[in-house]
């Protein structure tokens, strides 16, 4: 069901917002008795990529140096200090050939925050995963020293280094260097001994990094959506759901998120889990999440885009159909709060708003060193940390936008199937986690955008 019809339509008439509406899915909260997961299906044992490993066993596919503000009021200071090492990017390249650059990591918050808070308490989980992420060699924090989100609140006292001029080695793995914008003289001494110390110590410990040939099962991926339109649920994103599935057999861990784009299906999706708590906890999920919407004057509608309307699609629950084809057909393993680490392999779902920076982030913060985005009317979406390779549902969009890498408009046009397609980008996913770098990361797009879902004081 993608709605209810609100007048009489005539055979073969046009359906759309004039004449459906979401009725009574508005109301429904869903709920699931028993489950039929999917049998498991046929492994694949014999996909490499070439990677980072790691002490914690992870693996990655890109080795960061990671520059990142804990406040609002230290991200200038970081943007100063990255500007800086740009002007040297070139000397870095050549020098310290295994570091795939310098990138500073901020966000409009950290402070204002009801002090601990579940808001609270989200965003600096998020924080701590991303500076924990596979993807980064080396970090540095720059705090500014009053805010609530202290690294030493964020990251533990215990873990916090405070940086001085006489540190020769970068931290530990799990400890976090730290530098005090108020016990620094300010913003320019401050710039200057982050890029002294990024250039004396963190550039020659990321060097050290090497790519090994490291087994499919490592890979967490990312699978997220944009721009949708009529075309994305019957090409872009079953093509992505397939390659999702030939992870699921290579022993990845490929996931949706975008709660709000599995509205009016839920009890679909919920259906595949493994288990009934499996079930519970999603289900949970989107029905908080309905209530979360409730009290900021919202509905589910409200996902639809202007772009989304004027290029097909109706209803969310028609949007959300083709939202969870991108998770294939195998059985839901996993399910995770926004930015919580991923340690499950199979398919899996994380909670979060469906506006992509916010997805994407939380994705991130979960430990997905790949990600595949979908779109129907084009996209120039790139995440932080990971490389994100852009799949389009219609050969018009591809041929328009040059962003664009994988063409599934070709199942549409009868040249292509879905599962070809989709082998496709499952090899495009072996290629980036091996090095090759996407169009958004050639462009420099790394946005961030942490889930700021607490009450503001």
């Amino acid at each position: 069901i993608i709605g209810y019809a609100s007048k009489s339509i005539a055979a073969g008439g046009w359906v759309h917002t004039h004449n459906l509406e979401m009725g009574r899915l508005f109301d429904e909260e869903r709920s699931v008795e028993r489950v039929v997961p999917p049998p498991d299906p046929t492994p694949i044992g014999d996909r490499y990529f070439l990677g980072f490993p790691r002490k914690d066993g992870r693996a990655g596919t890109r080795n960061y140096i990671v520059l990142a503000s804990t406040v609002d009021c230290s991200s200038r200071v970081v943007e100063l200090a990255v500007e800086e090492l740009d002007r040297k990017r070139d000397w870095i390249r050549r020098r310290y050939a295994n570091v795939d650059g310098v990138v500073g990591l901020t966000h409009d918050s950290g402070c204002g925050l009801v002090a601990l808070s579940k808001g609270h308490l989200r965003q600096n989980m998020t924080m701590r995963n991303l500076l924990a992420h596979p993807n980064v060699g080396a970090s540095v924090v720059v705090q500014l020293g009053c805010e609530k989100s202290r690294a030493q609140v964020v990251f533990g006292e215990e873990r916090v280094t405070p940086l001085d001029r006489s540190i020769r080695t970068a931290p530990d793995e799990g400890r976090i260097a730290c530098l005090t914008i108020q016990e620094s003289s300010g913003t320019w001494e401050t710039v200057e001994r982050i890029t002294e110390y990024v250039e004396r110590v963190l550039l020659p410990a990321a060097d050290k990094r090497r790519r090994t040939l490291l087994p499919a099962s490592d890979l967490v991926v990312a699978l997220q959506c944009g721009g949708s339109d009529a075309a994305s649920g019957v090409s872009a994103n079953p093509a992505v759901g397939y390659a999702a599935d030939l992870l699921v057999r290579c022993g990845a861990s490929p996931f949706i998120s975008e709660t709000t784009e599995t509205f009016g299906v839920e009890h679909l999706f919920a259906r595949r889990a493994t288990s009934i708590q499996i079930a519970k906890r999603y289900l949970d999920f989107a029905n908080d999440y309905r209530a979360y919407l409730a009290g900021g004057g919202g509905t589910p509608q409200n996902n639809l885009s202007f772009g989304n309307l004027e290029r097909g699609l109706t209803t969310i629950a028609e949007k959300s159909l083709g939202s969870i084809a991108k998770a294939g057909s195998t059985a839901l393993r996993w399910v995770v709060d926004y930015g919580e680490r991923i340690t499950s392999p199979g398919l899996g779902f994380m909670n979060g708003p469906a506006f992509d920076p916010v997805s994407a982030t939380g994705q991130t913060a979960g430990g997905a060193q790949v990600g595949v985005f979908s779109t129907g009317s084009g996209s120039c979406f790139g995440g932080i940390l990971a490389p994100w390779i852009k799949v389009v549902g219609t050969t018009e969009t591809y041929d328009r936008m040059v962003d664009m890498e994988i063409n599934a408009g070709r199942i549409l046009d009868a040249a292509a199937s879905i599962e070809a397609v989709g082998r496709e980008i499952f090899e495009a996913v072996l290629a980036a986690a091996s090095g090759a770098a996407t169009y958004s990361e050639k462009v420099g797009y790394a946005v961030v955008n942490i889930w700021n879902s607490g009450a503001v004081t």
